[in-house]
């Protein structure tokens, strides 16, 4: 099957598996282990998981493993704690692979060329939290020099034990948008470099084609909403090292998207793009993939707020007034997940990042403020509120974010 073809089956019959259990909210490590145990039970030892160690505070770091190719590619998410979305496409994928229909011949031919190795949540104390960082407030990304944690030193090891020709680093961005467009970042891809003059050796060369490989499976449904993740060289960092050890790595960063703070439709990209990046490398195809889809990928840049209120009249006691915009941010430090029976995230706090004209940005969700009049003494630039408090204030309905 050829990579876009698998991209469009992918896309269409993704609802299938999707685990509509595991939400941003539930993906901590006891929810996430006992799923894989569920998973791995049922499927009739496709599906192998190894305890690598623990963490600081005691949370298993699990490998699953299945495949029996000679080409290895290993993949690992969330090793900041606050970043699920990876890992939830993760238990997607292992779902597929357990129930799949007949219809998923490709996937034989898959595991029987590649062998897939992943080490989802790396950082489960950091998940507990819903925080980036370890339960010493060290960056595991920061840490694949020093080691000092245990984290850092089990992703060291297996890739030293497994000796990977791949390996895919699974992350969320922050808020951005594709260079200075208003078109939202949904996906962000990186190759990263060896060394500080992004000198391109065959191993990240390898990698830049299976990017270009992800950008044009998923142009067919996202095209214009794919940026490049900065290439600043970071020498404590694990991509830039795999490289060095040998390892071909590629970063993928969870973007946004208008109208979906579960982050359901990245979660379905992330699926799509790594199962046919991997179906690519097992049969070799990425190779063939013309390396302009990557090179011609715009920065990530930051014309976009999570919410825009437009037609809101400002007023000040001297009398002045004039239609003004209001920018809000979700502020991640504002807004943890919180596990609660229904799934659902907990009620947003805002920060008032901008007020005024605002048309050259874009806005995850749009509200209109129909004219309604805001004494300026209101609202204050950096004034962080919640956001029915607001939308109290300017008698508007409250949105659902």
């Amino acid at each position: 099957m050829i990579p876009s073809t698998l991209a469009r089956h992918l896309f269409s019959t993704y609802p299938e598996y999707r685990l509509d259990h595991l939400q941003p909210t539930n993906c901590v490590h006891r929810e996430i282990v006992e799923e894989l145990r569920r998973l791995a039970d049922k499927s009739n030892d496709l599906l192998k998981i190894e305890e690598l160690g623990c963490s600081l505070e005691g949370r298993s770091i699990n490998l699953v493993t299945c495949g029996l190719g000679s080409r290895k590619i290993l993949l690992w998410s969330q090793m900041h704690g606050d970043e699920s979305t990876g890992t939830l496409a993760l238990m997607d994928i292992f779902n597929l692979m357990v129930h799949r229909n007949s219809n998923e011949i490709w996937l034989e031919k898959l595991l029987a060329g590649t062998t897939l190795h992943f080490i989802p949540m790396l950082n489960p104390d950091g998940a507990e939290r819903v925080e980036r960082r370890t339960a010493v407030e060290i960056d595991v990304n920061r840490d694949a020099r020093s080691l000092a944690t245990p984290e850092a030193r089990i992703l060291r090891n297996a890739q030293r034990c497994l000796r990977p020709i791949f390996g895919f680093n699974l992350h969320d961005q922050e808020l951005g948008t594709v260079g200075n467009s208003k078109a939202v970042t949904a996906v962000a891809l990186l190759a990263p470099a060896l060394d500080e003059r992004k000198t391109t050796p065959r191993a990240r060369l390898r990698a830049m084609r299976v990017a270009a490989l992800i950008v044009r499976s998923l142009n067919q449904f996202i095209e214009g909403h794919i940026a490049a993740y900065d290439d600043s060289f970071e020498p404590r960092a694990f991509g830039e090292n795999m490289l060095g050890w040998g390892t071909s790595t590629l970063l993928l960063e969870s973007g946004h998207w208008p109208n979906d703070r579960k982050k359901v439709f990245i979660r379905k990209l992330n699926y799509v793009a790594i199962l046919s990046a991997v179906h690519a490398i097992g049969n070799g195809s990425y190779q063939d993939v013309d390396l302009d889809y990557y090179f011609h990928l715009k920065a990530n840049g930051k014309n976009v707020y999570d919410i825009i209120i437009r037609n809101i009249v400002m007023e000040h006691p001297k009398g002045w007034s004039h239609p003004v915009e209001i920018g809000l941010s979700l502020e991640p430090k504002h807004n943890r997940p919180v596990k609660n029976p229904g799934g659902n995230l907990a009620r947003p706090v805002v920060t008032v990042k901008d007020i005024g004209d605002l048309s050259v940005y874009a806005g995850l969700q749009i509200v209109d403020g129909h004219g309604r009049r805001l004494a300026s003494t209101t609202l204050a630039s950096e004034q962080v509120l919640s956001l029915e408090d607001l939308f109290d204030k300017l008698q508007l309905y409250y949105p659902t974010v």
